[in-house]
């Protein structure tokens, strides 16, 4: 028997009686012509998709949406049905989401949503009416249930929600409810951040009071860097709010004044960032790896103590803590540059210092810019490359031959000047730098690459700010 066709039933009073097609034959027929109707229209076959024009194809769309929005609703009837009649027990499941979860290929988060509605528009019959028709779909009913009940009818809300944007009704909705001190401590005691690993991404989710999450995404979006329209292009605004975010953590633990609570450790092996070493590791104390770039990255400005292990692997010595960048230098190079000098960045908040060679090559003023957060993270695993004399121009480049404009510091010589001069009265650059117990470094010579020995490891701590 073909699907939808009508059935004969031998116990009808009169011959010939015809019976309606059972549900799952109508809903069967039904999803068939939808599904014929697309194959017509758009050429699915023969992906033929240019058979229509702009206008068509947005009418196709809105056809079908309606065809969805209809079933979607018989759906929700039906399921209400199964959790009346506790029909989900037949495999043991404890309720009818549990049981949409498992066999309908749904979470239990969108089938108790449908449910919910589902109860929400049987007590609404208007609203209900048009979600049968298709004219209104799921996520403009939830909103015009919430206000039909506020009105005390739905049938203003049915003639008005299938022609409103979902936005324009979640505002109309929010704006009925009136919170009181109980919902937000229900808010208060939901709060919670909860963080996984996958790979190498850290995830999390997490919920607060909205008041307090207005409060979180101001500072967020008050730290987010400004945008660099050669390196910023196809940054989407929530990879922005992200890069806040990191900038916003950093500047914390900068400012923590307990220092070996607000730390990062990484362990790494010096052959990984002075030799490339594919055989050398770098990882984080937690245990998860890190690529060399990512480790030398961390290194251009954080608090480094050398454990010295035997072939073993036991600690047989463990070096003084000290910084790849001491303070007084890191306050010169500030005044310096006075903003992160890749491109014409204009960031002066959250920089971090940057080894041009990277280190271990000298840590002086003629191998140090500053650079800020995310475009550390450009330089290091971006591919993109710092080029230039720091006290004068710096020009950044890509593999693909896309470059910056040029970037001069703040406080430095003209940029078509000659190099510092001595001052009368004054040391001159180099006697102040033999004073300050810093030697001058030609930016131009190749990264020095210092032997390694293989029990060492370097541990560091990274400075975040």
């Amino acid at each position: 028997m073909a699907v939808g066709e009508a059935t004969t039933t031998p116990s009808s009073p009169s011959a010939g009686a015809v019976s309606m097609p059972s549900g799952a034959a109508r809903s069967a027929a039904l999803v068939e012509s939808l599904l014929g109707a697309a194959g017509a229209h758009f050429g699915v076959d023969d992906l033929e998709w240019e058979r229509l024009d702009g206008d068509g194809l947005r009418a196709e769309a809105e056809g079908l949406q309606r065809g969805i929005s209809a079933l979607e609703h018989q759906q929700r009837r039906v399921l209400g049905v199964i959790d009346e009649r506790r029909a989900f027990t037949v495999d043991g499941s404890r309720d009818a989401a549990d049981w949409s979860a498992n066999n309908l290929g749904i979470s239990r988060k969108a089938a108790n949503d449908r449910l919910r509605l589902g109860r929400d528009l049987a007590e609404l019959p208007k609203l209900a009416d048009a979600a049968a028709s298709g004219s209104l779909t799921a996520d403009q009913a939830r909103p015009a249930a919430e206000l039909a009940r506020v009105a005390g009818t739905d049938t203003g809300w049915a003639a008005q929600a299938p022609h409103l944007p979902v936005g324009v009704l979640s505002r109309h909705a929010a704006k009925t409810r009136r919170p009181g001190a109980a919902d937000h401590r229900a808010a208060q005691a939901a709060r919670h951040f909860h963080t996984w690993i996958d790979g190498l991404e850290m995830r999390f989710r997490g919920s607060v009071p909205t008041d307090e999450g207005a409060r979180l995404l101001t500072a967020i979006e008050r730290a987010m860097p400004p945008r660099a329209p050669h390196t910023d292009a196809n940054v989407t605004p929530d990879q922005r709010r992200a890069d806040g975010l990191m900038a916003l953590a950093g500047a914390t633990l900068a400012g923590d004044a307990d220092p070996d609570r607000a730390t990062v450790v990484a362990v790494v092996e010096l052959a990984a960032i002075c030799d490339d070493d594919p055989g050398a590791t770098a990882e984080l104390e937690t245990g998860q790896p890190l690529a060399t770039e990512t480790a030398r990255r961390l290194l251009c400005d954080s608090r480094i103590e050398v454990v010295v292990q035997d072939r073993s692997g036991v600690a047989v010595g463990v070096g003084t803590t000290s910084r790849t960048v001491s303070p007084g230098l890191r306050r010169a190079l500030v005044h310096r540059d006075g903003r992160c000098r890749f491109g014409n960045c204009t960031a002066t908040r959250f920089l971090h210092a940057h080894h041009i060679a990277h280190w271990p090559s000298p840590t002086t003023m003629g191998n140090l810019t500053m650079l800020c957060w995310h475009h550390h993270h450009l330089v290091h695993e971006g591919g993109w490359a710092l080029s230039g004399d720091p006290n004068g121009a710096l020009l950044a480049t890509h593999p693909t031959g896309a470059s910056a404009v040029e970037s001069h510091p703040r406080n430095g010589r003209p940029p078509d000047g000659p190099p510092d001069a001595p001052t009368a009265g004054r040391p001159d650059t180099e006697r102040r730098r033999a004073r300050a117990g810093r030697s001058p470094a030609d930016p131009g010579q190749p990264p020095h690459r210092r032997s390694t020995p293989d029990p060492a490891l370097a541990l560091f701590t990274p400075d975040t700010s």
